[in-house]
């Protein structure tokens, strides 16, 4: 946040400075014919600057409120790390997409989404208990990401599902239900069925990952593409926002057994 901040704070210092510009025009060209401007170092004796202070005190209070809003109470810590293959905080996580996505896609196209899969690297930080606020959603979720939906071929759901059983870390998913058995799937369920490798499948992810990030190379290049203007970020503070208590929990999802 302190990098968006900062961000904030030098776009405001430059709009001051545009709208401070100072010019001499003849009535009848308008030809310009002098500008004066001031450089405005960007340094730690701004925060000592009462000119500086001053100009940007209202927005900085407005970003305060909203970056502080309360959304909803979670009665215990959700994390990423709190079983092997997955976790409390990635089911909510997943789930959330899973369920904007479908409502979205079903709407335009009176079709479900099969499935849902996000990368463990993308959850950067914990839960805590307590009131959860916007700030703690951009700590969790800081990138610009916006969901895609991406129609891929059983083939590429083959690799998609092989990566799960290479990489063996609690990827956000939903929709799916993998059991590991000597370190191979053993049972892979989509939707309640059967897995079909003759089929093709809906799938949402987000947009850097549909690129290829973190290893995902399955995304590029699907059957079909559907973006979908709605940041992953957004999802997760809107679903919050629509809760008293948030709820997540392990389900059994994806497990291990000996």
């Amino acid at each position: 946040m302190r990098t968006k901040l900062y961000k904030i704070i030098v776009l405001i210092i430059i709009s001051t400075l545009l709208n401070k510009i100072m010019v001499s025009c003849k009535e009848k060209n308008s030809a310009l014919k002098m500008i004066r401007g001031k450089q405005i170092e960007i340094n730690q004796d701004l925060e000592n600057d009462p000119y500086f202070i001053n100009d940007i005190e209202p927005y900085k209070q407005e970003l305060q409120n909203k970056i502080n809003e309360a959304l909803c109470f979670n009665p215990r810590t959700l994390s990423r790390d709190d079983s092997e293959l997955e976790s409390s905080l990635g089911n909510f996580y997943a789930d959330a997409c899973y369920l904007v996505a479908d409502s979205i896609f079903f709407s335009q196209t009176e079709k479900h989404i099969d499935f849902a899969l996000f990368n463990y690297g993308g959850i950067r930080t914990a839960i805590p208990q307590g009131i959860v606020t916007v700030d703690h959603i951009f700590k969790l979720m800081p990138f610009e990401n916006k969901l895609v939906i991406v129609q891929l071929s059983g083939e590429k759901v083959l690799k998609l599902l092989n990566y799960l059983e290479e990489r063996k870390e609690a990827h956000p998913v939903a929709g799916l239900k993998l059991i590991m058995k000597q370190d191979r799937l053993s049972s892979i369920q989509i939707q309640g069925k059967g897995f079909d490798k003759t089929k093709d499948y809906l799938v949402v992810t987000h947009d850097y990952l549909q690129h290829g990030g973190d290893g995902m190379e399955f995304f590029k290049n699907p059957v079909a593409l559907y973006p979908i203007e709605y940041k992953v970020r957004d999802v997760l503070i809107d679903r919050l926002r629509a809760l008293d208590t948030l709820r997540g929990s392990l389900d059994g999802r994806f497990v291990k057994i000996e």
